[in-house]
């Protein structure tokens, strides 16, 4: 960022970072899959509140092969090329949720997992997924305007067609109402660490 032509700001160790990539996939075939699935409330308290069903199917990447090769190249130039870990990979669970007209999710991180993603069959000006900055500032003073370093907030769009999103499974999102007239569809899926990492006393197989 530069705010004086002879003063320059550096994002010094930022903390989440959102990749997001259009995929080259048949997402007629990805619908079909869904139409052929069961879906379950995901929070049956607040039935009449939130509208948002997930999948009775924890694996669903293990029958939609096509996919899956798509997002594994993804995700390996994400952990590899952009971060540069020294790691394998595996993938945990992977389920599809859909989200009525009017629903939403509760804000949530994805628990024993270490990269989560959310492949987006198709999109719409109404399909947002928010994340949040959980660490509160010391100090409670009024913005005039928001930028990367102020903002606790940030939306994504979900405009267009096969968008994939990656992000830390410790990062707070939610998934924002649904206010168009459509069924909203996603895949998330979870991603941990595979065979030894660390050094030493703190090394372990995963």
């Amino acid at each position: 960022m530069i705010i004086d032509k002879d003063i320059q700001i550096l994002p010094i160790f930022p903390e989440a970072i959102l990749y997001l990539n259009i995929l080259n996939v048949d997402n007629k075939k990805v619908l079909e899959y869904i139409k052929n699935i069961n879906f379950e409330i995901t929070n049956p308290s607040k039935i009449n509140e939130s509208n948002c069903y997930v999948s009775k199917n924890l694996n669903v990447l293990n029958d939609l092969k096509f996919l899956k090769n798509e997002i594994n190249k993804n995700v390996d130039n994400y952990l590899h090329n952009l971060l540069k870990y020294k790691m394998d990979f595996k993938f945990l669970n992977s389920w599809f949720t859909k989200t009525t007209p009017k629903g939403y999710s509760q804000k949530h991180i994805h628990r024993n997992s270490f990269l989560s993603g959310v492949y987006y069959p198709f999109g719409n000006k109404d399909f947002k997924v928010n994340f949040y900055k959980e660490k509160e500032n010391h100090w409670d003073i009024e913005n005039r305007e928001y930028n990367e370093f102020t903002s606790k907030k940030t939306t994504v769009t979900i405009n267009k067609d096969n968008i994939l999103v990656l992000f830390p499974s410790d990062l707070l999102h939610d998934i924002d109402i649904n206010n168009s007239n459509l069924d909203r569809y996603s895949l998330a899926f979870t991603v941990n660490p595979k065979g030894y990492i660390g050094i030493k006393d703190s090394r372990i197989c995963l």
